[in-house]
Formats: C-alpha cells, sequence, structure tokens
C-alpha cells in the first residue's frame, strides 16, 4: 500500500491560526485574524495546503445544484412534528438530591482519543466532515423553516439585511457567503423590508444557480409581501437551470396565481426545454387554468 506524502513542518503558530482557516477562505475573518492569517500563510507550507483543500472542497460544493424540497414537503414534515410533540409522554419530575456531608472525589481525568489521527488523511477528513455537517444543515434549515402567515404586515423598517445582501454583490464574494445570506433573510425581516427588493435582484442576476434557488424559495415565505408573486411570474422565463425552472413553477402551483399561465405556456412549447421541465409546465397550466 502507498503512504501518504509526509506532512509539511508546522510553525509554532499553526495550532491557533488554523481553526480560522475555513473562515479564511470564505472571507468571513475579521481584519485583525485575516492580517494574521495572511502574514502566515508565505513561512508555512502546512497552512498553505489546508487552504488550498478548502478551496477545492468549498468551490466543489458551490459548484453543485441544491435541491430544494417542495413547500408541500416542508408543511407536511412540520405537521408530522407538531402531531408528534402532542403525544410525547410528560417529562417525569427529577427528584432533587441533598448534598452529603463530604463531597465525592473529584473523577480523574481521562484520555481523550483522537477521532482521526495526526496525517493529511485525517486532516482532509476533518475538513470534509466538517464542510458536510455545514451543507447538512443548511438544507435542513431550508426544510424546517416554516413559512410565513398568510396575514397582511406593515412594511418593516430597513433592517440592514438588504445592505449586506447588496455589499455581497457588490463585492462578488463567494457563492456560498451569498447563499448563506439569502437562506437567512426570512428570519431576519417581513415582508415589505427592502431585502425583498435585492432578493428578487438576486434571483434574476446572481450566476450562481443555488443562490437563485435559495432566493425564491426566501421570497416564497415572504409571499404576502405584494412584490413576491408578480416577481416570480416575470423571473420564470429568464431562468435556464432546470433545477430553478422546476423551483419557480412548483412556487407558482403552490401561490396558484394565474398570471404564471402565460410563462408556463411559452415554456411548455419552447425548444430545447428538458421533458421534467415541459411536463411540470403542462401539469402547473393544468391546475391554473
Amino acid at each position: 500500500m502507498a503512504a501518504f506524502p509526509a506532512h509539511p513542518a508546522e510553525l509554532p503558530e499553526c495550532s491557533a491560526l488554523r481553526p480560522l482557516l475555513p473562515a479564511f477562505v470564505e472571507q468571513e475573518l475579521p481584519a485583525t485574524d485575516s492580517a494574521a492569517v495572511t502574514a502566515h500563510l508565505p513561512r508555512c507550507p502546512a497552512c498553505q495546503q489546508q487552504v488550498q483543500q478548502l478551496c477545492t472542497l468549498l468551490h466543489a460544493l458551490n459548484d453543485e445544484p441544491l435541491l430544494l424540497p417542495p413547500p408541500a414537503m416542508r408543511d407536511a414534515l412540520l405537521a408530522a412534528i407538531a402531531h408528534e410533540k402532542q403525544h410525547l409522554p410528560a417529562p417525569a419530575p427529577v427528584p432533587v438530591e441533598m448534598p452529603t456531608e463530604a463531597p465525592a472525589a473529584a473523577p480523574r481525568p481521562g484520555r481523550v482519543l483522537p477521532l482521526w489521527e495526526a496525517s493529511p488523511a485525517g486532516a482532509w477528513l476533518r475538513v470534509a466532515a466538517s464542510v458536510a455537517l455545514l451543507a447538512v444543515g443548511m438544507v435542513l434549515g431550508l426544510l424546517l423553516r416554516p413559512g410565513q402567515p398568510e396575514v397582511a404586515h406593515q412594511p418593516a423598517p430597513d433592517s440592514g439585511v438588504a445592505a449586506r445582501l447588496t455589499a455581497a454583490m457588490v463585492q462578488s464574494a463567494p457563492a456560498s457567503r451569498r447563499l448563506s445570506l439569502v437562506s437567512a433573510v426570512p428570519a431576519e425581516v417581513q415582508p415589505g423590508d427592502p431585502a425583498v427588493q435585492v432578493l428578487i435582484t438576486l434571483l434574476n442576476a446572481d450566476p450562481n444557480p443555488n443562490v437563485r434557488l435559495a432566493a425564491a424559495d426566501a421570497l416564497f415565505q415572504l409571499r404576502t409581501d405584494p412584490r413576491v408573486g408578480p416577481a416570480l411570474v416575470q423571473a420564470l422565463p429568464n431562468q435556464t437551470d432546470p433545477n430553478v425552472q422546476l423551483t419557480l413553477i412548483e412556487l407558482l402551483i403552490a401561490l396558484r396565481d394565474k398570471r404564471a399561465v402565460a410563462p408556463l405556456e411559452q415554456l411548455a412549447r419552447q425548444p430545447g426545454v428538458l421533458p421534467p421541465v415541459r411536463q411540470q409546465a403542462e401539469r402547473g397550466l393544468g391546475l391554473l387554468i
């Protein structure tokens, strides 16, 4: 069996700076920490190797399409969770123990065994596991986030979310950063916030289909805003990614928006459209006409 290449020599400050490397790659470090990492990297082949691995892994995740669950699946899952909570047994009372006269001796500390050995393979596994957990948490957050109630809202003042989204677009932040900001919008703002218009811009103009998918889902959760329905209708003819097309059709069917009939008819007749997209468009026409 071929042996792994030797790990590059590490400097004494590596242990303190290594936890900062994922945020450094994502351009999310404070200025002082970012400056420290930037000064350290030219002198340290070990950290340079880990930064390169992180960049490769995160870029690969950005290129993967993000499949969002349909709204009906999210609603059904939330209803099932609420039903199970109602049938949970009441927790048993915890007995209160009176302290004894002499406190028990503290247990001797045990030896903590690392999950992976300190090797290049172990470092890669730790990085891959961390990013995988982040991706799973992001998808579960999109799945479990409840939709906004169907009631009228007063326009909310600018919460600063719109400014952060706009800055991410202007500064060409990494797609994973834009995706994180977009996914958090429904939990931070109400319909009427300026962030809704920024989401509409991202849905139509962001070059990454995963960000456009997240923007469509965020807009659906803010669907009581009067700008959302027309924006989803107008965005459908401009999309070429099949996942974005399918998601928009599903959202327009859920909204029962008859203004979507014309773009759905156009999509169903358009040459080169994938069969699943055409079938979904025809299904939408059958439900909306």
